[in-house]
């Protein structure tokens, strides 16, 4: 098995070079009956890959990243909203180690943090991305948006690598990646070294500052650290202000 199968798992074909025709009409090896839809199909996904790697935010405008809305009944599964703040926070998330972002209900937010960190280990290869709540069962529901979204980009658009779900993890063998979801408190980060850390609701933690710093390496390593949350009082407040010290 190539390499290239071993990341995206043996349930993905992957279409080989188009080998032109032969003088006088004969076909080129095993490309006989190679419809003219496989070749562009091809050509796209190589373009979108080389195009995604750098900008994620090209997948939601493609309209290839799905979200789950569960207040409609009629029609749940939705393209992800292309909103310029949306957008904005994107580009600040690529551009900084540490960003704070206030939210409210129905901005997405939580949708977009979880797809961004989803972008980092399906694209970047040996990535360790820690999803935090203050629950552990939140922390896997979160986890559990990310495995919605890629669920549902379209096979004819990414090479999307092999992963793996369990509780609370996605695993991507192939590229030596992972998403892991763990509840807030120092000891739960210590042990690990990070590419990424999102802590959700930030705000409403009991020990938001134990969890802060101890995710201090991952942000002086060139790691990110990523917190939202509703507005309220306290650590998370000051983060957003500049108040630490």
């Amino acid at each position: 098995m190539s390499e290239l199968q071993e990341i995206l798992g043996p349930s993905t074909s992957i279409i080989g070079p188009v080998v032109p025709a032969e003088p006088g009409g004969g076909a080129g090896v095993g490309d006989t009956d190679t419809p003219k839809e496989v070749e562009s199909v091809q050509q796209r996904i190589a373009r979108n890959m080389e195009v995604y790697y750098y900008n994620p935010w090209a997948m939601v405008e493609d309209g290839i990243i799905y979200t789950l809305d569960q207040t409609d009944l009629l029609n749940p599964i939705k393209p992800f909203p292309i909103n310029p703040w949306l957008k904005e926070v994107t580009t600040q998330w690529l551009d900084s180690s540490l960003i704070a972002v206030y939210k409210s209900r129905r901005m997405t937010m939580s949708w977009l943090m979880m797809f961004l960190h989803l972008w980092l280990v399906m694209f970047r290869e040996g990535s360790a991305v820690f999803i935090v709540s203050d629950k552990e069962d939140k922390s896997n529901e979160l986890v559990k948006r990310a495995e919605f979204i890629y669920n549902h980009i379209p096979d004819d658009m990414v090479l999307k690598p092999k992963m793996k779900p369990t509780y609370c993890k996605m695993d991507f063998p192939g590229l030596n990646s992972y998403m892991l979801g763990v509840p807030q408190g120092a000891n739960q980060l210590r042990q690990f070294t990070a590419t990424a850390i999102l802590a959700d609701e930030f705000a409403f933690w009991e020990r938001a500052r134990e969890t802060f710093m101890a995710s201090k390496p991952t942000i002086d390593g060139g790691g990110k650290f990523t917190a939202i949350s509703s507005p309220q009082e306290g650590f998370f407040k000051d983060i957003c202000f500049d108040l630490i010290r």
